[in-house]
């Protein structure tokens, strides 16, 4: 082969070569400029809209039923404008979710706020036989550092020891203020109580809620510190309104019944996500029913002390707290008394000596 032939099959491979690769380029870009938008589901289904009926302006628990996904199936953060709702009705949000390449989609939610009835004062029924749970230290009267101890009148006890909190007389506080404050089915915020300091935190979830700036500032450092380990923590519920509380528990008690009711929500006034230092946490944007056994609640129960919170409702306190286990609730109580209850293994009220 002569000279010139040696250049000219030279020169066509490597015209070849970069012919292939503008062409892979283009395909490669055209798959980029016009790769399909993120698609959104609702309860697990593809959609473009949905429903849903709340009884109070905090749908935080209902923005987990949306979720978004990038056309590799990534699943991709939903992002919920400022809610300002001023009463019930209904509400249109729109709700933006964008993939990595910058192209976003958005997603209607219809927000339908019904108002609640107001919570009951006293039983719909007549008051069974009081019987005295047993509890240990808990169940005592005694008080301790200024805090009221409990007082009930004609108590309506299920099985387990668990009582109904409307056949209770609580303790109203005197110091709600205090990041120490006691609230529980014995004791209740003041009416008309609301927290001052409040102030927006990170959830991870697209979701907007609220703590007392001290817990916030909590929150936020073992958000990161979590991070620092590979994990993420999500904030799924933290401060309520006592109207939000009361629909949620009247919702409860007619879907559930009054005893799983009294295991699992607490009555208005008595709840500590009213004090603005209650974190419900979990890994999704619900809550699973195993959260104990993710590497958040691990990660959660072995460090949440590190940074002033508790776990609040244990698995094996349930007759002192009174509240069914929950490993997603943690209560800011400030590092040296959270680190106190760790290492002793008390609840709040086997601490104060309070029921």
């Amino acid at each position: 082969m002569c000279r010139n032939e040696k250049v000219y099959k030279r020169r066509r491979i490597a015209v070849a070569c970069v012919a292939a690769v503008v062409v892979l380029a283009a395909a490669v870009g055209l798959t980029l400029l016009l790769h399909p938008a993120p698609h959104f589901t609702f309860d697990g289904e593809k959609a473009a809209a949905g429903t849903v009926t709340v009884s109070s302006a905090d749908i935080s628990g209902e923005l987990g039923r949306v979720k978004a996904y990038d056309w590799l199936g990534k699943e991709r953060p939903v992002q919920c404008p400022e809610i300002g709702f001023a009463g019930p009705g209904e509400y249109p949000l729109t709700l933006t979710a964008e993939d990595g390449l910058g192209k976003q989609a958005q997603f209607t939610l219809t927000v339908v706020w019904e108002a609640a009835p107001e919570a009951p004062t006293e039983p719909e029924e007549e008051p069974e036989e009081p019987e005295t749970p047993s509890g240990g230290e808990g169940s005592s009267s005694s008080s301790q550092g200024g805090q009221p101890s409990g007082g009930n009148t004609d108590e309506v006890v299920y099985s387990g020891g668990i009582v109904e909190p409307a056949s209770i007389t609580p303790e109203v506080i005197s110091n709600p203020s205090a990041i120490t404050a006691i609230v529980n089915k014995y004791h209740a915020l003041p009416e008309g109580y609301t927290p001052s300091d409040l102030v927006a935190i990170t959830t991870n979830c697209g979701k907007n809620l609220q703590l007392r700036k001290e817990a916030a500032e909590s929150w936020e450092q073992m958000m990161e510190a979590a991070k620092a380990d590979g994990i993420t923590l999500k904030a799924v519920s933290a401060y309520r309104t006592k109207d939000y509380q009361n629909g949620l528990f009247t919702r409860y008690t007619s879907q559930y019944g009054k005893e799983y009711t009294a295991q699992y929500s607490a009555y208005p006034r008595r709840s500590e996500h009213e004090l603005g230092l209650a974190l419900d946490i979990s890994n999704t944007a619900g809550i699973p029913d195993n959260f104990e056994t993710t590497a958040e609640g691990k990660w959660l129960m072995k460090n949440a002390h590190n940074y002033g919170f508790i776990l609040r409702y244990p698995e094996d306190k349930v007759k002192i707290t009174q509240y069914g286990y929950e490993p997603w609730h943690y209560r800011y109580l400030g590092k040296d008394l959270a680190e106190t209850l760790y290492k002793s293994g008390q609840t709040y009220e086997e601490y104060l000596g309070v029921k």
